[in-house]
């Protein structure tokens, strides 16, 4: 069995609110970067929507294959790769999301490409990592940023906004779970 971490429906769940606050999630062509098991992608597909996945976990991506109840398509690829094949290309994603895989890139160029590439000019592009100025750290010595020896880069708020704005997305809305930080971060294609 896999041994790559998901998080919950009741998470994902979350995302769809917020997301849907942008762009309904109804009748939409979806692509779930580091989609695991499919857990984001079985919730959003309810909504009729077309989803697509792509992880870097061939064992995850075969059990989804062998479980799944739906059309959805969701392939191994690896984003880190020098020859990226990713496998949907020019599909035209009215949403990309890519919860908790940043932190894990070192080839940033393949994920400007998926995005640049594929996602339709008014798609929004929804994105999580650990916040590397989380308060949490400052409580907890066992960090999960840091504590993960397969994050490769962490980023803060303001370092993710400039990484993002020179893939050439608009800043939609950034946030972090602390309420004296908040500040409505979904991101659209120029």
């Amino acid at each position: 069995m896999s041994n790559i971490p998901e998080k919950k429906a009741h998470i994902f769940k979350k995302y769809i609110m917020l997301i849907n606050s942008f762009k309904q999630i109804e009748h939409l062509r979806l692509l779930d970067i580091g989609c695991a098991n499919g857990v984001f992608i079985d919730l959003v597909n309810q909504q009729q929507n077309k989803c697509y996945g792509i992880d870097i976990d061939a064992e995850a991506v075969s059990n989804y294959k062998r479980n799944q109840r739906s059309d959805n398509k969701v392939e191994v690829c690896d984003i880190n790769a020098a020859t990226n094949d990713f496998p949907f290309k020019n599909t035209g994603f009215d949403v990309i999301t890519c919860f908790d895989v940043i932190e894990h890139l070192f080839n940033f160029n393949n994920l400007g490409l998926i995005i640049r590439n594929n996602l339709k000019n008014d798609g929004l592009f929804v994105i999580t990592t650990p916040n590397a100025n989380a308060l949490e750290k400052l409580f907890n010595k066992n960090y999960s940023g840091e504590y993960d020896k397969s994050h490769k880069i962490l980023f803060t708020p303001y370092t993710l906004d400039f990484f993002l704005r020179r893939m050439g997305l608009k800043k939609v809305i950034l946030f972090t779970p602390y309420i004296f930080m908040f500040t409505p971060n979904l991101f659209n294609k120029k």
